[in-house]
């Protein structure tokens, strides 16, 4: 487009005028300034905001703030190589993450110079004792932190790593999912093992004096980190069994009768179990479960029992007619290996009620007796995993009665027993409200 020379004159005379204006004062620039500055309407308020529910409102999900307090970092260095781990928990100087946590950190090189890709592996395995294989992959997982796309790209001196843990895995011989197990280790009756390690590979070309790259050599530095899926009762437990007559469903009865394979020569009496306890189910193993307990049987039908299925002991000897312990049964099934491992946790701690009608003893009197007793559960060596399941290898939990037996492992002929399983947390129970 073409202007008019007219026009052009005058836009010239027009910008003349304004360099040899005067310099304004600064009184007179403010009230320029004030002249320019467009007229604003007064905003409303901000409406009140509240975490509080107002009459008829409900909440329909709330997620609380995350603390991370525990927070730590971990750095390590081998062969010119140097990983940093941040914003993961600590668990016996090791990391540790919990369910799908992501594996954040970055990865530094000493020596960059022909460099062709860098990569970060997450793998968790299976191990068992005696087995020559390299073990049962559950997850195999691999992320390329950099590759380079031209013979004479140079590596970059620090690479963030994101890596993400699988909540599940498929199990290809049984072709179904499992939930990712966690780390676990057992060292009798076999040392069982599962294995997370983080791996960082380097690869290097075989020759950079021709301006091409040859994948060749790799070098690489290996790190075990521990997989924790944190896991919390979904309600807090009563504090006591005195507490059933202000909310009963809070609580659960469980009702055994003994029913011996051998008949005993006794059928006047049996042993009946009043089992009472949370109705959670799950329980935090670093606090108190209690319960309450009542039997009801005949000093002359344990007196029986005790002589059909423990010939060994003298049935006035017995100490205690009834024991409650938590124990974690580990059950292993791979080929050319299975076996059952039993490991009692924790032993209750029973007091006898003063409604009992009678002294706690077996003996030959054949008078029918009523024992009860309130007692407390807790376990007495560190639980670092909950429960699981896979194909080859699977923990369960369960609060035991044992009548007659001492605390110990599941016996085939559970005629003395009564498992009721059972999940125990690794973390407490939270007021989300």
């Amino acid at each position: 487009m073409q202007l008019s020379t007219p026009l052009v004159i005058k836009l010239y005379h027009a910008y003349r005028s304004i360099l040899q204006a005067p310099p304004t004062s600064p009184a007179n620039m403010d009230s320029f300034s004030l002249h320019l500055l467009p007229e604003y309407t007064p905003s409303l308020p901000a409406p009140d905001y509240s975490s509080k529910l107002l009459p008829g409102e409900q909440c329909i999900q709330r997620s609380p703030c995350l603390s991370r307090g525990d927070a730590v970092s971990f750095t390590y260095r081998e062969r010119e190589m140097t990983l940093r781990l941040m914003d993961c928990r600590e668990e016996d100087r090791h990391p540790y993450y919990g369910l799908g946590s992501t594996i954040r950190g970055e990865v530094a090189l000493g020596h960059r110079r022909g460099v062709v890709s860098v990569a970060a592996k997450l793998e968790g395995r299976l191990y068992v004792s005696g087995q020559h294989s390299k073990g049962i992959t559950f997850v195999a997982k691999e992320r390329i932190l950099w590759e380079s796309s031209t013979p004479n790209e140079q590596c970059p001196s620090i690479m963030p790593l994101s890596m993400s843990f699988p909540t599940s895995y498929r199990e290809r011989a049984q072709d179904r999912h499992f939930r990712l197990p966690p780390s676990f280790e057992l060292s009798a009756p076999r040392r069982v093992a599962i294995v997370y390690t983080l791996q960082i590979i380097v690869t290097k070309s075989r020759n950079i004096m021709i301006g091409k790259n040859f994948p060749g050599e790799e070098v690489s530095m290996s790190i075990h980190i521990r997989y924790r899926p944190r896991v919390r009762p979904s309600r807090p437990v009563p504090n006591s069994f005195l507490e059933v007559k202000q909310c009963p469903e809070d609580w659960m009865e469980n009702v055994w009768i003994t029913e011996p394979a051998v008949d005993t020569g006794n059928a006047a009496f049996l042993a009946r179990c009043h089992f009472f306890f949370p109705s959670v189910r799950v329980f935090t193993a670093s606090e108190k479960i209690p319960f309450h307990l009542r039997l009801e049987t005949s000093p002359l039908f344990l007196h029986d029992l005790a002589k059909l299925f423990l010939s060994h002991q003298n049935p006035s000897e017995i100490e205690h007619v009834l024991s409650v312990f938590i124990l974690r049964q580990t059950t292993v099934n791979i080929p050319g290996t299975s076996f059952v491992h039993d490991q009692v946790l924790g032993r209750g701690q029973m007091m006898l009620h003063s409604s009992s009608s009678s002294k706690v003893v077996v003996s030959k009197s054949d008078a029918p007796v009523s024992w009860s007793w309130n007692g407390e559960l807790r376990c007495e060596v560190p639980v670092l995993s909950t429960g699981f399941i896979t194909g080859q290898i699977s923990t369960a939990d369960y609060i035991v009665l044992s009548l007659l037996l001492p605390p110990g492992e599941l016996r085939p002929n559970l005629a003395l027993q009564r498992a009721i399983p059972i999940r125990l947390a690794t973390e407490p129970w939270i007021d989300r409200s």
